[in-house]
């Protein structure tokens, strides 16, 4: 213990922020060898001197605080070197493209293929819930049961878009080290429970695990490693991982479609939970590190803490609103980014992509049938959508890191637009190309700036807070996207109308995010 009080630093237990040499060494202020005062080598051999304490005054009156110093031996290193980034990096960057992958149970082109397979088996128009507002011939005519699906998907689906918040908080209490095994094993149980639905009341509970645990905690854990991990790359590495959800776009439909024609679809269901089960709980166990800081790194594989004032300035020369936020970046806490405009002009974006998105992937089977397109090619446009998202995913990735994150906002709305409108129209099948190829770009678009701008304006500390509720209110909006075109379908005999409301959307949603700049955080009274 030293004179002030603090714990003396023992040159046999180097701080988590040690590096290979003196002038690499922080903790609170940075330590320069050359400027320290000369120590008694007789009994150790160094290249630095003891640890040493240095005295910066806080104020007029006197007082001072007092650092201690400890510096890297050249023994140190040997004894235990450094772990190395491109390892913890690669393998965080590969957990959390599998992750983004394996939602896939969760997400809504997953379940699309488990529609009329489902609804066969189920007859929900004969459960006590549709006896509430149907008519005893409608009962037996099961004229309702796509709308009585669709409003268990989106009870399910709004419930879950509750609980997210709370698993945001547990993130950024707990860590992905903790959580993505957890609720990888989880949604693994979930899709078992999935095969075992006989009505209502057991579809709305199983989807409300799926949606929860898939659409919503595992992509926003992927992302959450992702942020922690990377700051000045961060567009790019978020664009590599997006490629893990765009494959499982490839590749859920297409595995859903082929068990389900060969056994059923209860079948497909634990076939989906095992695969969860199998590819994440083991390999988080022993790969998933929250913070490179917890192992003696910096985000970036970066030799030490970037200044996030020196980073900002240069930016100044390159483009007048910076955008970038370093990790010593002051973050918003979640009721500081709720207060903000800039945090709903974004919100607006991501929930019109996830309303529109969930809608038309999830009756696109139903939907391109409308338009003498079989059932077959529907389920492969799914997979082209997926091509496309992944090359926009790296060509946003590049614009963010570009300091262009609300142009790509702007550009998945145009694109957006133009899938809706096409579908609307199409005066002929191959149409539906260009409908997928546009609607499958906004997507990809949006997993990249959609999930690079949240750390990026609101800084890294309370990110698992502030995309956790930014994350819920894309899963309402996702909740609600189902509903128009199932009514629009049931009530008119046509998705017409329903399509016309969609195309009002990201219009608006376009043009208010053309007045996205960077949030500044009010200073405390």
């Amino acid at each position: 213990m030293n004179p002030d009080g603090l714990p003396a630093v023992q040159p046999d237990r180097p701080l988590a922020l040690h590096h290979r040499s003196c002038n690499q060494i922080n903790f609170r202020m940075t330590h320069d060898c050359s400027q320290s005062p000369a120590s008694d080598t007789s009994a150790v051999d160094t290249t630095c001197p003891e640890p040493t304490e240095a005295s910066a005054s806080t104020g007029s009156g006197g007082d001072s605080v007092t650092a201690v110093y400890a510096p890297a031996f050249e023994g140190d290193s040997q004894k235990a070197p450094l772990p190395s980034f491109r390892f913890w990096g690669g393998s965080i960057l590969a957990l959390a493209a599998l992750a983004m992958f394996m939602s896939g149970p969760g997400q809504s082109y997953s379940v699309a293929v488990f529609i009329d397979p489902m609804l066969q088996s189920l007859n929900l128009s004969n459960s006590f819930f549709a006896g509430w507002f149907m008519s005893d011939e409608a009962r037996a005519g099961g004229t309702l049961d796509r709308t009585i699906y669709s409003a268990a998907y989106t009870l399910a689906t709004l419930v879950g878009g509750f609980i997210l918040p709370f698993m945001g908080r547990g993130l950024d209490k707990h860590g992905a080290r903790v959580m993505l095994p957890l609720v990888a094993l989880a949604l693994g149980v979930s899709c078992y429970f999935m095969s075992l639905v006989t009505g209502f009341v057991t579809l709305c509970i199983c989807f409300t695990l799926i949606r929860c645990l898939g659409q919503g905690t595992l992509t926003l854990i992927s992302t959450w490693m992702v942020s922690e991990w990377f700051a000045r790359r961060r567009g790019i590495a978020t664009g590599l991982i997006s490629v893990g959800g765009t494959l499982s776009v490839l590749f859920f439909p297409q595995i859903n479609h082929y068990v389900i024609a060969h056994f059923n679809w209860q079948t497909g269901w634990v076939v989906c939970g095992a695969l969860v089960v199998i590819s994440l709980v083991v390999p988080s166990l022993f790969l998933v590190r929250n913070r490179p800081e917890d192992i003696g790194l910096f985000p970036d594989g970066a030799p030490g803490p970037v200044s996030a004032q020196v980073a900002r300035a240069e930016q100044e020369l390159k483009k007048p609103e910076p955008q970038l936020l370093l990790p010593d970046e002051e973050s918003f806490e979640l009721p500081e980014a709720i207060r903000s405009s800039e945090f709903w002009k974004v919100a607006l974006v991501l929930g019109v992509s996830a309303m529109l998105g969930t809608g038309l992937i999830f009756h696109q089977v139903s939907l391109l049938n409308e338009r003498d397109i079989s059932a077959e090619w529907a389920v492969n446009l799914i997979g082209f959508q997926a091509i496309m998202a992944t090359l926009a995913s790296l060509v946003a990735g590049y614009m963010c890191d570009r300091n262009l994150i609300r142009a790509a906002l702007i550009m998945s709305m145009c694109s957006l637009t133009v899938s809706v409108l096409t579908v609307l129209l199409m005066p002929a099948a191959w149409f539906a190309i260009i409908y997928s190829g546009c609607l499958g770009f906004q997507g990809g678009t949006l997993r990249s700036a959609g999930t690079v701008v949240w750390p990026n304006y609101f800084g890294r500390l309370h990110q698992g807070s502030v995309r956790g509720m930014a994350l819920s209110i894309q899963i309402y909006a996702a909740a609600l996207g189902t509903l128009p075109l199932a009514f629009s379908k049931d009530f008119f005999g046509s998705y017409r109308y329903g399509l016309i409301f969609f195309l009002i959307l990201p219009l608006v949603a376009g043009i208010w995010v053309a007045t996205l700049k960077r949030p500044v955080r009010k200073a405390a009274e």
